[in-house]
């Protein structure tokens, strides 16, 4: 049997909540599984918020079921419109979406959030002051539509850069060398 509930407890090791059916004297469920795309080899969690609108599976008693997911209403709308759009937004402002049909990835976090990406010994990451910070395992390359070059290469350029002295001969390279 289909129902319509309000999540009230959250059991957030087992995966599980509790539900209100208003259309069943406020009755509360047992506790119910939740679906999940993945839950093997390839695994997700994102358990229901508590006030959250769910979709419940239940049997004709109204025993036992499970969770099915979440759905929209007049007073939690969707975030986006769009067939074409994937769109995640969290309580604390962040978001993101792709675009299909623009082709078109965008991820906003708020203020004071940090960001990580680590793969294969490298890692992109920004603080929470909104510093970048790059670490390679092996050479990180800048390459534009009329350049390209390594780090390492123009680190040393600067470092063994000279000027002509007008009184002949060079100037000695910069005293603070770059590392």
């Amino acid at each position: 049997m289909f129902r319509v509930g309000i999540v009230r407890q959250q059991d957030i090791d087992t995966a599980r909540v509790r539900v209100v059916f208003p259309d069943r004297d406020q009755m509360l469920s047992y506790w119910l599984p939740i679906l999940f795309c993945k839950t093997q080899n390839d695994k997700n969690y994102w358990i229901p918020d508590l006030g959250e609108q769910v979709v419940c599976i239940m049997d004709e008693h109204d025993e036992a079921g499970a969770v099915l997911g979440s759905i929209y209403s007049t007073v939690d709308t969707p975030p986006a419109a769009g067939a074409d759009k994937c769109h995640w937004s969290f309580k604390d402002g962040a978001t993101f979406e792709y675009d299909r049909a623009a082709h078109a990835l965008a991820v906003q976090l708020p203020a004071g959030a940090t960001m990580s990406l680590k793969a294969n010994g490298a890692t992109i990451a920004i603080d929470a002051d909104g510093n970048l910070s790059l670490q390679a395992a092996g050479g990180i390359n800048l390459v534009t539509s009329a350049h390209s070059d390594s780090v390492d290469a123009m680190i040393n350029t600067y470092n063994g850069h000279t000027h002509a002295d007008p009184q002949g001969g060079t100037s000695a390279p910069p005293a603070q060398q770059m590392s």
